[in-house]
């Protein structure tokens, strides 16, 4: 690969540059964008770039004074000029200095840029471009090693140190820090910001290369698109923790996504190599209780615990509130269920798995009442599998949890028999007037046991909670008026003593109906 060097006082040429051509097609890489001469002098001077695009007009140092001494310590060095129209007398000068050739800012344009790296690259000699292809091939060994690790594949350790024995990493042997990094919650981001996986390789590379002082010697090396380690040579642990927060920090700032590091201690050796490497990718686990963007120190690492399910009512009480339609009791469970994991600290998977059995358990009541059509469970359970933090999966079940309260709210999906959706549209209708079980199964020509049992069996409530339960959210509506009596309210929803009415509202939302008008008046004054 050929190192590129920009140098460009405007941020915005420097970005067009990067991004305007496919650099690694042309076996390329951008190795650094700079603001001004002086500072890409001192990085030519540290990493020897075969390639140097720079403008003529910079501060510290001009572009004339850069290709001069560049072309003082190499001459196989090809420096590219950028120029406008008025710096012709200054492009002479630059061809003069040694430069290969120019581009005009205004006229810029992908293929021309293309055209001028072909040329330059055959200008430079082959014995760097050979060098880059073994490195190339060194870090693809130990890239393959550290994907089958991950996977859970036997590897043997011959084939690590047959990696780690290129070139490349033989400054590494006396120290090092490895730090593991992958994108939080990546598979919800694919099926929404980024679709293209390649383009976001490209994206975290840039930001993390960026993030990284060229003085701090190290090695990118992918595991996918959304994850990998950085080899750090470094016995400066504090200088590291600086950079990995860095790295963090501009990706969620660059791309709008956080990403999360799990940093070894300093290392002595290469021969342990794969020891460290599978310890911070076991470690990174940590982050599903610590949340998304976090930095991690895998000797911190704290162990996980196994679920006891015995121990748990948690599904149970779920399930009898889903089936009560108390879906404030059924969110006040999760958060109770999530504690519990948190403070226990058990087990991720176990704890996905744990979720995902409440939602098979309420989708099997479903089933067995009839339920048919537009289901929410499969998807509901398709997302908890992608939740990689604790913080992900509680919105996760909040969001699941809403879902299943409205499909259960429409009787329009045909969840239950024909009977009982008769039952609920007549209670839609009719809620103001005074109704009873013996009414409605006349008016529905059924025997008052079997309406009463199918109904419970259907919804898992009696029908008696229903009605009150249309009852009571109707009259939060109309409490909401203040040009309403409380009195009022009750006629309007079949009630005629306000007494009951007052006790049924209470039992329902726990507050008095006139406690309730004063809250949601003081809520509408703020």
């Amino acid at each position: 690969m050929y190192k590129v060097l920009i140098a460009d006082d405007e941020r915005l040429i420097r970005i067009t540059l990067k991004n305007m051509i496919d650099w690694q097609a042309l076996h390329c890489e951008v190795i650094a964008t700079v603001k001004d001469g002086k500072e890409a002098y001192r990085i030519f001077q540290e990493v020897h770039p075969e390639i140097v695009i720079t403008d003529l007009k910079m501060p510290e140092m001009d572009g004339i004074e850069l290709i001069t001494k560049i072309k003082k310590e190499s001459r196989n060095t090809q420096v590219i000029v950028l120029s406008n129209y008025s710096d012709f007398e200054l492009v002479r000068d630059a061809m003069k200095a040694g430069a290969f050739d120019y581009l005009l800012k205004i006229t810029l344009e992908k293929e021309e840029l293309t055209r001028i790296i072909t040329q330059v690259k055959e200008n430079c000699e082959e014995g760097g471009s050979s060098q880059n292809e073994e490195e190339k091939q060194g870090i693809k060994e130990l890239q393959q090693c550290m994907v089958l690790s991950k996977n859970e594949h036997i590897i043997d350790m011959k084939e690590y140190q047959r990696a780690l024995a290129q070139p490349i990493f033989r400054e590494y042997e006396d120290f090092y820090q490895l730090a593991y990094f992958r994108v939080d919650n990546i598979n919800m981001l694919y099926e929404g910001k980024f679709k293209e996986h390649a383009r976001l390789q490209s994206n975290l590379r840039d930001l993390i290369r960026e993030s990284i002082s060229l003085y701090v010697k190290h090695q990118v090396i992918f595991i996918s698109n959304h994850s990998g380690v950085i080899l750090f040579h470094s016995a400066e642990k504090l200088r590291i923790i600086t950079i990995c927060n860095s790295i963090m920090r501009n990706i969620e700032q660059y791309l709008d996504v956080h990403l999360s590091i799990t940093l070894s201690d300093i290392q002595r050796t290469l021969k342990t190599y794969d020891e460290v490497y599978m310890q911070v990718v076991q470690a990174h686990e940590q982050r599903f209780y610590k949340g998304e963007g976090v930095l991690i120190h895998s000797e911190e690492g704290d162990l996980f615990h196994s679920l006891q399910m015995n121990d748990l009512q948690y599904h149970v009480e779920l399930l009898e509130a889903v089936q009560k339609k108390n879906f404030h009791q059924a969110n006040v469970l999760i958060d109770k269920t999530l504690l519990y994991m948190r403070e226990n600290h058990i087990v991720p998977r176990q704890v996905l798995e744990y979720t995902i059995f409440i939602i098979n358990n309420l989708e099997g009541k479903e089933i067995e009442k009839g339920a048919r059509q537009n289901m929410p469970f499969g998807a509901i359970t398709a997302n908890i599998r992608k939740c990689e933090t604790l913080d992900k999966l509680s919105e996760v079940l909040k969001e699941g949890f809403v879902k299943i309260e409205e499909w259960m709210k429409d009787s329009s999906s045909s969840k239950y028999r024909r009977e009982i959706t008769e039952v609920m549209d007549f209670v839609e209708k009719n809620y103001h007037q005074k109704l009873n079980l013996k009414m409605l199964a006349e008016t529905l020509d059924m025997n008052e046991s079997t309406l009463s049992r199918l109904f419970k069996s259907e919804t898992g409530i009696n029908l008696n909670y229903y009605i009150n339960e249309k009852r009571m959210k109707k009259a939060k509506e109309l409490l909401q008026e203040p040009a309403y009596k409380i009195k009022d309210v009750a006629n309007a929803v079949g009630m005629e003593d306000q007494l009951y009415f007052n006790k049924v509202f209470k039992k329902y939302y726990h507050v008095s109906p006139s406690d309730y008008r004063k809250k949601v008046l003081q809520d509408d004054e703020a």
